[in-house]
């Protein structure tokens, strides 16, 4: 329960963003569980990010996820990382902790990064992969999403 209240005191803290600081992503793949590799499972996600600076942005994420038919809906604490290693495609690294809602509701936690390919002043492409950890399940899932980050 400490962890739920934890999650959500960190949303509420980032609802408050002025408009000046808007970014957001919104991600879209598939999640397998690591010894099947070849059942694929949706998973679509979106942040709404507080940029510290250029590289580095903290926030809150949420989206829905299936695995093995069951229908969940992660909640999360964010970070996200922009490598400075490149000038029109940077590599990232990506993290979030949170809260699976549904029939299967449990803890979480996933690692993963990418490549941030800019595509203009305000977006960008995103080409992400990663791995995820259900804590009640205590299963191993890879992840592979691609998506767009606007930042405005």
């Amino acid at each position: 329960m400490k962890r739920i209240l934890t999650a959500i005191l960190f949303a509420i803290a980032f609802a408050a963003v002025p408009s000046s600081a808007f970014t957001a992503d919104i991600q879209a793949g598939v999640v397998n569980h690591v010894s099947e590799i070849t059942n694929f499972n949706l998973n679509v996600y979106g942040h709404w990010w507080y940029p510290i600076d250029q590289m580095v942005f903290v926030g809150v994420g949420s989206g829905y996820q299936e695995i093995d038919n069951v229908s969940l809906v992660p909640l999360s604490a964010s970070a996200w990382v922009r490598l400075p290693i490149g000038g029109q495609t940077l590599p990232v690294a990506t993290g979030d902790w949170g809260y699976l809602i549904g029939s299967d509701h449990q803890m979480f936690w996933k690692v993963g990064g990418g490549l941030d390919i800019k595509n203009g002043d305000y977006s960008s492409i995103m080409l992400m992969g990663g791995y995820e950890f259900l804590e009640h399940d205590g299963k191993g899932f890879i992840y592979l999403q691609a998506g767009i980050l606007l930042e405005l």
